[in-house]
C-alpha cells in the first residue's frame, strides 16, 4: 500500500519544519527497553513540561521545558556554568538556556546513528529543596538508524538532435543527515566496465541527494549501466544493484510509466527518444473508459492527465503513431495496467504530543489531504491546574 501523499498545513503564521522531535508527557507510561531508565516519576511533572525523546535526528538539540521559570531572563542564549546533563554513550556539548523555562543540550558533534543513549538530569542543581527521588531526572532516547533508497528518475538524451549522448537521472535519499561528500562515495556506476562520471546536488536537510550519470553512451545495440550503491561510508552495511537498460539507437519505445497522485493526478510516459511537441496525441495515448484527456510533452515524456481524479486499475495504451523529434514512429504499440489512488478527505495530527508549551509563536502542526481548511478546537489547561487535570485524564481526554 503506497503511503498518502498528505499536505502539510499549519496553524498560525509559522511553518513547520519535517523533522520529527519525539515529545513525551508525563501522562504516558511505558516501559522502555531493557537496560533504559523506566517511567519517569509522575511527580517530575511539577517542575519539567516536556523533553526530547522516542527517535530523533542525529544534529538534533535535546531540549527541557520546566513548568516554571528556571533562570533569570538576563540567562538567556547563555550556556550554564553547571553541568547538568550526563548521557551514557558520553555526549560532549554544551547546555543553553534558550529562555527562562527552556533548557538546550548542543552536542559538539552529530549522535551516532541507531545509538540508543541513557540520559540523566540533574534537576537539583537549578531547583533546590527537592526530595531525594526528584533531584535526578532519567530517561532515554534513540538516534534515527541510517538508511537509504535509490530511484532513477529518468534517462535522456543531452541534446534533442543527438541520442547517442545520454544522461541517467536518480535521486539518492537517507532516512537521516549524511554528509554531502561521504554521500557521493556512495556511488558508482559501470557501462561495459567503463567507470562513468556523475554529478551531484543536495538538499539542505541533508537527506535528499540527487546524482545525475554522465556521458552514458547509446549505441546501435542495446546496453546497460549498472548502479551499485554501497552504504558503507554512511556507516550501512548493505549494497544495491541497479540495473538501467540503455535502448538501441534506433529503438524508439516505452522506457517507463508511473502514476503521480498528488497534487495533480496524471500519468507519466518515459519514451527512449524525446517526443515531437506538435504532434495531435488525441487516441493515440488512451485510458480505458476515459473519453477525453488532457497532454503535456516535457523532452522525452508525455504527461497524460484524466478529467477528473480517477481510482482504481485502467488499461493505458499507447499507439505506434506516436511520434519522436525526428518524426520516427514508435517501434509498436504499448499497453500496460495503470493503478489510481482516489485520496479521501483526510486530517490528523503528525505526532502524540497534545501540549502546546508556552512560546511567543504556537504552533499545531497536522497534516491534511483533500481539504481546503480544518476546524480546530484547543483545550488550554492553566500551569496550576496541570496535576489536578492529569488525576482524572489521559492527553486523550477532556473530562472536567
Amino acid at each position: 500500500m503506497k503511503t498518502l501523499p498528505w499536505k502539510k498545513i499549519t496553524v498560525a503564521v509559522l511553518a513547520v519544519g519535517l523533522v520529527i522531535t519525539g515529545i513525551v508527557y508525563f501522562s504516558s507510561t511505558r516501559s522502555g527497553p531493557q537496560n533504559s531508565p523506566s517511567a519517569p516519576d509522575p511527580a517530575f511533572a511539577q517542575y519539567i513540561t516536556s523533553y526530547s525523546t522516542g527517535v530523533i535526528p542525529s544534529g538534533s538539540p535535546l531540549t527541557m521545558v520546566f513548568h516554571s521559570d528556571m533562570v533569570d531572563s538576563t540567562m538567556t542564549g547563555q550556556e550554564s556554568s553547571e553541568r547538568l546533563f550526563d548521557f551514557s554513550p558520553s555526549l560532549s556539548g554544551k547546555s543553553v538556556w534558550v529562555d527562562t523555562r527552556t533548557l538546550e543540550f548542543r552536542p559538539e558533534a552529530r549522535m551516532r546513528s541507531g545509538m540508543r543513549y541513557n540520559a540523566r538530569f540533574y534537576l537539583s542543581k537549578i531547583k533546590e529543596g527537592l526530595p531525594d527521588e526528584l533531584r535526578t531526572f532519567e530517561y532515554s532516547f534513540q538516534i534515527i538508524p541510517q538508511n537509504f533508497e535509490v530511484f532513477i528518475v529518468n534517462t535522456k538524451a543531452y541534446d534533442k538532435s543527438d541520442f547517442s549522448r545520454q544522461r541517467i537521472e536518480g535521486n539518492l535519499n537517507t532516512a537521516d543527515f549524511a554528509e554531502p561528500a561521504v554521500v557521493e562515495k556512495t556511488v558508482d556506476a559501470l557501462q561495459e566496465g567503463k567507470k562513468l562520471s556523475l554529478t551531484w546536488s543536495h538538499a539542505d536537510d541533508g537527506r535528499q541527494h540527487n546524482f545525475v550519470v554522465e556521458d552514458v553512451a547509446r549505441n546501435e545495440q542495446e546496453g546497460e549501466v549498472n548502479i551499485r550503491v554501497n552504504g558503507e561510508p554512511i556507516g550501512i552495511d548493505r549494497l544495491q544493484d541497479v540495473q538501467v537498460d540503455i535502448p538501441a539507437l534506433n529503438d524508439f519505445k516505452v522506457m517507463r510509466v508511473r502514476v503521480v497522485q498528488s497534487p495533480t493526478q496524471h500519468v507519466v510516459l518515459q519514451f527512449s527518444d524525446p517526443v515531437k511537441e506538435d504532434q495531435n496525441l488525441n487516441g493515440l495515448v488512451r485510458i480505458s473508459g476515459l473519453p477525453s484527456l488532457d497532454y503535456d510533452v516535457h523532452d522525452n515524456e508525455i504527461w497524460v492527465y484524466p478529467p477528473v481524479r480517477q481510482n482504481g486499475s485502467m488499461a493505458l495504451s499507447v499507439s505506434s503513431g506516436v511520434r519522436n523529434v525526428f518524426d520516427k514512429r514508435l517501434k509498436s504499440a504499448f499497453s500496460e495496467q495503470v493503478t489510481f489512488e482516489q485520496v479521501k478527505p483526510a486530517v490528523r495530527f503528525t505526532g502524540k504530543g497534545s501540549i502546546l508549551p508556552g512560546s511567543d509563536g504556537m504552533v499545531v502542526p497536522f497534516e491534511a489531504v483533500n481539504l481546503s481548511a480544518v476546524d480546530i478546537q484547543i483545550t488550554r489547561v492553566h500551569e496550576d491546574n496541570v496535576l489536578q487535570f492529569f488525576q482524572v485524564n489521559n492527553l486523550e481526554s477532556n473530562n472536567e
